[in-house]
C-alpha cells in the first residue's frame, strides 16, 4: 500500500500515536505524518504510507490553518490547557487593545520556538529538558502569518481562524498576542483545519477506518498533493533515463522553462516526482511504485 491517508486526528494521543494506529490498520505498513500535531490538538494530519513515505521530504510546503481556543489571564508552561498554571493576572484585554494586537501579529515576524516542542538541541528534543526543568535559550525564526482573524472575543477568551507558514506555534502565536494586550494566555482548544493542500473536508476519523470494510478506500495516489506542479511527459528513452536515475537537459523534454518539482508521465502513466534544478536539469527525486 502506497499512498497518502488524511486523518482527523483526535484529541489525546500523540501525533506518533496516531500513525502508529493507522500503519496497523495497514497490516503494519510503514508510515509517517507530515506535520506534528501536539496531544491536544484535533484535525488534519497527512498520513503516508509505505514508500510514499519518501516523499514527506518533498511534500509541497502550502501554508497551514488552525482554529484556536485562548484562555486569558493564565499561562501555562506548556502554553496549552495540559500545561500548569505558571502565571496569573487579573488584567484581561478589551476589545481595542486585542485588535491592535490582532493586526500587529498579521504578516511576517518572529517567534521564539516554545521549549515543550520537538526541536531538537543536541539530538535531544526540547520537551524532554523542559520536563526537567531546564530551559535554554531558543533562536527567534521568521514566520509568516496570511491570515488572523478573531471569530469571537470576550475579556475572558477569544476563538481565532489562523493561515500561517510552516514551521509557526500557535501556542506561543496565543501567548504573544496576549503578552502585547498585557495579559498571559493559554490554549484551550486547537484544530488544524487545511495542510499540505488538504482540509478537514479530506479527513477520516479513526472510528470511520475501523468501521471500513476496506480501509484502503480512503488512500489517495502519491500524486495528489503535488496537482499544482507541472506535469511533463517523457518519451521512451528519456523515461528509461529518468527511472535508472540519469540526470538530463529538461529541454530534451520540453520543461527548459520549468523549475522546481514537476510531475513526470510516461503517457499516461505517473512514473514519479523529479525536479528541474538552477542549470535547467531535470532529475529524479522518487519513484512511483508502477513505475
Amino acid at each position: 500500500m502506497n499512498g497518502i491517508l488524511i486523518l482527523n486526528k483526535p484529541a489525546g494521543c500523540t501525533s506518533f500515536e496516531a500513525v502508529r494506529s493507522v500503519g496497523r490498520l495497514f497490516s503494519r505498513e510503514k508510515a509517517g505524518h507530515a506535520g506534528t500535531l501536539d496531544p491536544m490538538a484535533t484535525g488534519v494530519l497527512p498520513v503516508l504510507l509505505g514508500r510514499a513515505t519518501k516523499l514527506l521530504q518533498y511534500l509541497p510546503e502550502s501554508g497551514k490553518e488552525y482554529i484556536a481556543d485562548i484562555a486569558f489571564g493564565v499561562g501555562t508552561d506548556t502554553g496549552d490547557y495540559e500545561g500548569k498554571p505558571d502565571r496569573t493576572t487579573d488584567i484581561l484585554p478589551d476589545r481595542a487593545s486585542w485588535d491592535r494586537a490582532v493586526q500587529s501579529r498579521t504578516g511576517k515576524q518572529m517567534q521564539i520556538p516554545p521549549m515543550y516542542s520537538a526541536i531538537k538541541k543536541d539530538g535531544k528534543p526540547l520537551y524532554e529538558l523542559a520536563r526537567k526543568g531546564v530551559e535554554i535559550e531558543r533562536e527567534p525564526r521568521e514566520i509568516e502569518v496570511t491570515r488572523l482573524e478573531t471569530l469571537s472575543f470576550s475579556p475572558e477568551g477569544a476563538r481565532i481562524a489562523v493561515s500561517c507558514s510552516a514551521g509557526t506555534y500557535i501556542r506561543t502565536l496565543a501567548e504573544d498576542l496576549a503578552a502585547d494586550c498585557g495579559t498571559f494566555a493559554h490554549l484551550t482548544a486547537l484544530q488544524r483545519t487545511a495542510a499540505c493542500g488538504f482540509t478537514l473536508d479530506d479527513a477520516v476519523t479513526p472510528e470511520e477506518l475501523e468501521r471500513a470494510e476496506d480501509p484502503a478506500v480512503f488512500v489517495r495516489t502519491p500524486e495528489i498533493p503535488f496537482l499544482n506542479c507541472p506535469a511533463v511527459t517523457l518519451d521512451g528513452n528519456l523515461t528509461r533515463l529518468f527511472l535508472n536515475g540519469f540526470v538530463f537537459p529538461a529541454g530534451r523534454a520540453g520543461a527548459a522553462s520549468l523549475s522546481g518539482f514537476v510531475r513526470v508521465y510516461y503517457e499516461d502513466r505517473f512514473l514519479g516526482i523529479g525536479a528541474v534544478d538552477r542549470e535547467r536539469n531535470l532529475k529524479k527525486c522518487w519513484q512511483a511504485e508502477t513505475a
